[in-house]
C-alpha cells in the first residue's frame, strides 16, 4: 500500500531525485522548496511521512518541524531530517525538534527504502 511522502528541500535537483526514488519505491511524493511551504503542505495534505532538509531559505527544517510538531493537525506525522550536515550537534538538534530519523546526502535508494520501512512499517 502506497504512502504519501512530503520532501522538503530548497534544491530542485534534490527534490526531483528523492521524489523519483520515492515513486520507484511505490509511494506518492509531494515536494516543497522551504520549511514554510512544507509546513503548509503538511497541514493541507496530511502526508504519512516528511523528509525535511535542515538548511533552507525562508524557514529552515528545525523551525518547520517545531511548527509541525506543535500543531495538533500535524503532530502525528513522522519527520526524518535530510542533510549533508551529519554532525553530532545536528543530530541532537534534529531529535530536539521532533525528528525521528536522520538521512545523509547524497541518499541512495537502499537507504531511503530502509528509512521508509523503519519509520512507516511498510515493506
Amino acid at each position: 500500500m502506497f504512502k504519501t511522502i512530503l520532501i522538503v528541500d530548497d534544491s530542485a535537483m534534490i527534490r526531483r531525485i528523492v521524489s523519483q526514488l520515492v515513486q520507484q519505491l511505490g509511494h506518492r511524493s509531494i515536494t516543497a522548496e522551504n520549511g514554510l511551504l512544507g509546513y503548509e503542505l503538511a497541514v493541507e495534505v496530511q502526508p504519512d511521512m516528511i523528509i525535511m532538509d535542515i538548511e533552507m531559505p525562508v524557514m529552515g527544517g528545525f523551525e518547520a518541524t517545531w511548527q509541525i510538531k506543535a500543531d495538533k493537525r500535524t503532530t502525528h506525522i513522522p519527520v526524518a531530517f535530510f542533510t549533508a550536515l551529519g554532525s553530532e550537534e545536528s543530530i541532537e538538534q534534529a531529535k530536539e525538534a521532533g525528528g525521528i530519523g536522520f538521512l545523509n546526502k547524497p541518499i541512495c535508494r537502499e537507504e531511503l527504502s530502509q528509512a521508509i520501512r523503519d519509520i512507516l512499517g511498510t515493506n
